[in-house]
């Protein structure tokens, strides 16, 4: 049986259902999120979109969440809750995704099981319209082994340079600067370049290790990475085998 390259990664990965990671505010804060916009990538083994989730306001109980999520052109809506008492936001999609994940103030993240294939999601809140998050959406390379093609790799990252990289099994917090470059990290990770280039980025997780390319999601240049929409990279998303 094969192994997927991110199945032993630590820190922000993921096995199964459970999550460890460090909150991107203060490491010791475990407040959940609350009402505004989130926006994000969600990437699955073969699949790669973008997600705008709105979190209303409610007098008693969860708060309600609803929003759109946008997979090779198409959307499709989400609905569900954030649970304040647990710290946590669940949705669910008209095409039957389940998204599950942990509530903080600043973002949700967690993983998402659809009709094909599953993967992770991570959010980001958007301070106000003219301040949007910056999505991208590409594809990483494993260069230490063959026989594996690409996988879909997204960036969500807000305007002032904090940042999830996400892949099908993890999400890195790292930071994005105004320049264009990137870093992410956890225990015994890194992924670094420019989100601007065209090559010579990097990634490595120790035995594994490999390249990376971007675009904005849903085109556009290079330095807007706001339009919410399906990727613009020929090789993200590409329906090519990866280890199960």
């Amino acid at each position: 049986m094969s192994v997927h390259p991110f199945a032993t990664l630590r820190g922000f990965a993921f096995a199964g259902a459970a999550l460890t990671l460090t909150p991107l505010g203060c490491a010791n804060n475990p407040a959940a999120g609350g009402p505004g916009t989130y926006r994000g990538v969600l990437v699955g083994a073969t699949e790669i979109g973008t997600m705008e989730v709105t979190v209303a306001e409610a007098s008693s109980g969860p708060l309600p969440a609803s929003g759109t999520m946008d997979l090779a052109g198409t959307a499709v809506s989400l609905s569900g809750a954030l649970d304040r008492s647990q710290a946590s936001l669940s949705l669910s999609s008209t095409a039957g995704h389940q998204l599950a994940g942990v509530s903080r103030t600043e973002y949700a993240l967690g993983t998402y099981q659809g009709p094909q294939e599953s993967g992770s999601f991570a959010l980001l809140l958007e301070a106000d319209s003219g301040s949007p998050v910056r999505l991208f959406c590409g594809s990483l390379v494993l260069t230490s082994s063959t026989g594996t093609g690409p996988i879909p790799f997204g960036v969500a990252a807000t305007p002032s340079g904090s940042a999830f990289c996400v892949a099908p099994g993890f999400v890195w917090f790292g930071e994005l600067d105004a320049s264009g470059a990137l870093s992410c990290e956890n225990r015994g990770g890194v992924f670094f370049g420019d989100v601007n280039a065209e090559d010579g980025n990097q990634w490595g997780t120790g035995s594994n290790y490999g390249t990376w390319t971007v675009a904005p999601c849903g085109g556009g240049a290079p330095d807007g990475g706001a339009d919410g929409g399906p990727n613009s990279s020929p090789d993200a998303g590409a329906g090519e085998d990866v280890p199960a």
